[in-house]
Order: C-alpha cells, then sequence, then structure tokens
C-alpha cells in the first residue's frame, strides 16, 4: 500500500480547492484475481459461492488470470473481501486525490491522454491486463492502473442508497472518460466485467 498524506488538492471537473484532513494508504493496484481467490477460499461453504465473479467457475479464476484485476464483483464483495483483508473501500476523494496528486493534473502521468500508459480502448487490448503493466503511468504517489483497465468502487455514494460511485475507466471505454476527475454511477448490487476495485486504510 501507498501512504497518501493529509492535506490540500485540487478536486473534480472544477478543479476546487480542498483538503482531505488525514492520511491514508491505498493499494498501489487493484486487487488480482488470485487475491480474491484467497478471500474466497476463506470464506464458509455457505458464503463462498454468492461472492463468486460471473465469469469464474467452481471457486477458480481464469485461467491465465491470476495476476489480473478481479472483475464481476459489485459493491458488497469489495467490500467484504476489504473487511477481511482489515482494509476499507476509499472514498472517491481519496481515489481521487491518490490519482492525481495535488496538482490537478488531468490524467495520473499529467495532461493528455496516452493509450501507451494505460489500458483503454484506444490501446487496442479489448481485455484486462496484469494489473501494474503501464509503469509510466503511475500517479505523482505511484499509484497504478488507475486511468483504465477497471473501473474501481468507491465506498461514496452517487445517490444515496441507490448509485455507488465508480472511478477510473476502464479497457472497454475510451480514454476520453479515463482522467481522474471522471465519476460514474453504477447499482451497488450489480456486477459488470469491467469493474474492479481496490482497498484503502486509516493511516
Amino acid at each position: 500500500m501507498i501512504l497518501i498524506p493529509a492535506g490540500p488538492f485540487l478536486y473534480g471537473e472544477e478543479r476546487i480547492a480542498t483538503e482531505l484532513s488525514h492520511a491514508y494508504h491505498i493499494d498501489r493496484v487493484p486487487v488480482t484475481n488470485a487475491e480474491y481467490q484467497r478471500f474466497l477460499e476463506a470464506l464458509p461453504d455457505a458464503e463462498r459461492a454468492g461472492r463468486e465473479p460471473d465469469d469464474w467457475r467452481g471457486g477458480r479464476h481464469p485461467e491465465g488470470k491470476a495476476d489480473h484485476p478481479v472483475t464481476g464483483v459489485n459493491s458488497e464483495d469489495a467490500m467484504a473481501y476489504a473487511a477481511w483483508a482489515g482494509k476499507r473501500l476509499p472514498t472517491e476523494a481519496e481515489w481521487e486525490k491518490a490519482a492525481r496528486g495535488s496538482d490537478g493534473r488531468t490524467y495520473p502521468w499529467g495532461e493528455g491522454l496516452d493509450p501507451k500508459r494505460c489500458n483503454v480502448s484506444e490501446s487496442g487490448i479489448a481485455d484486462t491486463t496484469p494489473v501494474g503493466s503501464y509503469p509510466d503511468g503511475a500517479s505523482p504517489y505511484g499509484c497504478l492502473d488507475m486511468a483504465g483497465n477497471v473501473w474501481e468502487w468507491c465506498s461514496s455514494w452517487y445517490q444515496e442508497g441507490v448509485y455507488r460511485i465508480l472511478r477510473g475507466g476502464s479497457h472497454d471505454e475510451s480514454g476520453e472518460v479515463a482522467y481522474c476527475a471522471r465519476r460514474k454511477s453504477f447499482m451497488p448490487d450489480l456486477r459488470n466485467y469491467d469493474i474492479g476495485f481496490r482497498c484503502a486504510k486509516d493511516a
């Protein structure tokens, strides 16, 4: 995990000056299939099937994708994993600061879309990639995969009790929607092939 310091940053589309009063840790990369499989194996049999991603079979992740981000998990699955790991989901403000730093940059690496720094539709891959595959796309704090690869669940609500926030874009969408301030809403009990998560915890 990476320590993100307390202090000011520029938030949202309008780059509003705001401040996080607390330091926190956030995962350097999204949670992988291998990590999520260990979580499933630790669950009682009665709970395991209900937490299994849509494209898994018999509690096993797709072959050859151990180091790819887990997908097909809803927000409850993500929060259950985070609790098991002694962590939590990041708020959207925590996610955004980790992605863009304090200077209000558009993408984690700076200005301008660069499909060589992230996995988006312009990259031509049309699937997830192993986490950390784009070191040149790192955020100012060293976080990876914060533009593209998979959308990531945040703990924050878009509409209380109805939609939760997703951040980061995915391999299946244009890099034009993978910038740091982009917000997307999704029903918390639904799963999708391009949605995963990373965890945070208090410092």
